[in-house]
């Protein structure tokens, strides 16, 4: 199954949460009716904070990315087969699973890093 809209929105994602780490201003950066000197103290832990969810999102599309172009997936009668396309001699170890198992994780990462950093926002708004 092509998974290439949905790793490019990972791209997207990953470049605009460096965009926000980068710029450190708008509407990431304000929850609520936060007001402005608690915006001003949580300013740099924000931005590490997006810094780091956009690598994990970069990190994520790079693993998909690999995934798609060394394996191939069909599925047939007797279910679905997995052909490994081209091997990488520096990283033998690198299996279909073992990228979707590193794939998952980044993206339990992610999405727990933006729940957290909802919530934390939503804790210093009150």
């Amino acid at each position: 199954m092509p998974t290439g809209i949905l790793d490019s929105f990972q791209l997207v994602v990953g470049l605009y949460l460096f965009y926000v780490a980068i710029k450190g201003s708008g509407q990431m950066y304000r929850f609520g009716d936060m007001d402005e000197k608690t915006q001003l103290q949580i300013r740099k832990t924000l931005r590490i904070l997006y810094a780091v969810g956009g690598t994990l999102a970069l990190a994520e599309f790079g693993l998909c990315a690999l995934q798609n172009s060394m394996f191939t997936r069909t599925a047939d009668e007797s279910g679905v087969t997995i052909t490994q396309n081209y091997s990488i001699e520096a990283l033998p170890f690198l299996s279909y699973n073992l990228l979707s198992i590193l794939i998952f994780s980044l993206t339990v990462l992610l999405v727990g890093l933006l729940a957290f950093i909802f919530l934390w926002m939503r804790r210093k708004s009150c």
